[in-house]
């Protein structure tokens, strides 16, 4: 008999949950899709984080995830330095790459839109603000991602402020975390803010 890893509990609430949100966020159709988009774009973009950040890591949505690209737009055409993550096969890790024309996006190895081989690193203490999305968010600033802990590494290296994106059918009563999952300073939803009480 296999002797159970010691957070498989917690592997496996994470688990349900994943799959209890893609049920649920599932049901929108393209149009509320982008409703949202624009509505959590538009509150980021009123916001005194967004307009004091100069350096900002942002994502490049896949389906199921709020679109940013408008805001990632706005912040090229301001003169706000944009990092994507990009995957890097060498340290089988993300690493926060400049971008410079969204037109220079090539697909990765998830199949997710990122900065070319050539882009520029960046120094992710530099960085002014992370916006990242989730599965999953909660009161307290937990995070649920997509499994493999990827993000979470990336994370864990940025000092910066992290505000996480999310449907508010995706901000649930208490997520399940784990020793190495980086907790948001604020969540935007189409209701509104979300801050986290301080810890």
């Amino acid at each position: 008999m296999t002797k159970p890893e010691p957070n498989s509990d917690t592997q496996e609430a994470k688990r349900l949950v994943r799959q209890e949100v893609r049920l649920t966020s599932g049901c929108l159709n393209l149009s509320q899709a982008e409703m949202a988009s624009e509505v959590v774009c538009r509150l980021i973009l009123q916001s005194d984080v967004w307009r004091e950040a100069d350096q900002v890591m942002l994502y490049m949505a896949i389906p199921g995830e709020l679109d940013l690209s408008h805001l990632l737009a706005i912040g090229l055409e301001t003169g706000k330095k944009i990092a994507l993550p990009r995957y890097s096969p060498e340290k089988r890790a993300y690493e926060a790459c400049a971008l410079v024309v969204l037109s220079d996006l090539v697909p990765g190895k998830f199949g997710i839109l990122e900065p070319p081989e050539d882009s520029q690193i960046m120094d992710t203490k530099q960085l002014d603000l992370a916006i990242v999305s989730g599965v999953a968010f909660d009161g307290s600033g937990g995070r649920l991602g997509r499994g493999g802990g990827y993000f979470d590494r990336l994370l864990a290296g940025i000092p910066a402020l992290k505000c996480g994106v999310c449907l508010d059918g995706q901000v649930r009563p208490d997520v399940p975390l784990e020793r190495h999952d980086v907790k948001m300073d604020m969540i935007a939803t189409p209701s509104g803010w979300l801050i986290p009480p301080p810890a």
